[in-house]
């Protein structure tokens, strides 16, 4: 599944409001970005680096849509100043890849992602690669509806049984009003957006997505209360913004050498300053805790996080 902080970077690039832009057009995007946890004697570094591409059409209606295509890859290290528990090591990676792709009603959706201490080397275990098509079956100006197939690859195990390859279905809704648009899909989990008074400058912001069903921790989301300094008819278009949310985050990974898995998840309420090429958050950390095996075992209490987010695209 892709993480909170590739689908920023998405979200990021989309948004970008270029006066005189063509519908048609095509872009290099580099993103970049930092994140910083403090948790009392704990503390997180994590740089992130990337690239991709961005070809077609945006922000014009569903039933327009004739081809666009999205390719992005991400890596993400992790550097924890301490152990996060006895025998589990300071360094992890992260990294995350999709390709997006359309050509008027189909739908080609590739995605990867590995996250452990030893990424991909370290076997089956620690990566999630999807592949799937899907066709779209309501193509209206606001609404459209894909439905399709798709295959995972990692090391599932079902009913006790462990197999390398899973059949999977592919959903995505997307809906665009006044007043409110969303966009949900579905590949190895949920995934749904949805933003109150698009073209209002105060408008509110979700996102959210589950990864596992394991209790009410598991639901990942990030709730913003905006206020857009310009309005879309300004000469400087709809780029800057503050606000205020709340977020449960989380990150995971999987110990190689005995399949073991780590993850910390963490409860913040925050502060952010968009400025579509650049996004900035800073918050406090009131509740944390580390899960070893999806067991709580302890928590690195409470702190503060920063996290500073950007791109640069390179107009064909």
């Amino acid at each position: 599944m892709i993480k909170v902080s590739f689908l920023i970077f998405l979200c990021l690039f989309l948004a970008i409001n270029v006066t005189g832009q063509e519908r048609e057009d095509s872009f290099f995007i580099i993103p970049f970005g930092y994140d910083f946890f403090r948790f009392g004697e704990q503390s997180i570094h994590s740089p992130i680096i990337g690239a991709g591409f961005l070809f077609g059409e945006q922000d014009i209606p569903f039933d327009e849509v004739e081809r666009r295509f999205l390719a992005l890859a991400l890596y993400q290290p992790f550097f924890f100043r301490e152990e996060p528990s006895e025998g589990l090591p300071k360094h992890f990676h992260q990294i995350d890849a999709i390709f997006d792709g359309r050509i008027n009603r189909h739908q080609l959706l590739v995605i990867f992602k590995s996250a452990a201490d030893k990424p991909v080397a370290g076997g089956l275990n620690t990566f999630q690669a999807g592949i799937g098509w899907g066709y779209e079956i309501v193509r209206r100006p606001n609404v459209s509806f894909i439905i399709g197939a798709a295959l995972g690859v990692s090391d599932f195990e079902i009913s006790g049984i462990s197999s390398p390859i899973l059949p999977l279905p592919l959903v995505r809704f997307g809906f665009n009003s006044q007043w409110v648009t969303a966009s949900f899909d579905f590949l190895t989990g949920p995934n749904l957006d949805i933003t109150i008074a698009p073209r209002e400058r105060i408008r509110f912001t979700a996102d959210m997505r589950l990864d596992n069903y394991r209790s009410i921790n598991d639901l990942i989301f990030e709730c913003i209360l905006w206020y857009r300094l310009f309005d879309e008819n300004h000469r400087l278009g709809d780029f800057a913004g503050i606000g205020i949310g709340v977020k449960n985050d989380s990150v995971d990974f999987v110990i190689s050498s005995n399949d073991t898995t780590f993850e910390l998840q963490q409860n913040s309420v925050f502060a952010v300053a968009d400025l579509s090429l650049l996004k900035i958050e800073a918050g406090w950390i009131f509740n944390s805790r580390y899960l070893i095996n999806e067991t709580i075992t302890e928590s690195p209490g409470r702190g503060f996080f920063i996290s500073i987010q950007g791109i640069i695209p390179i107009q064909r």
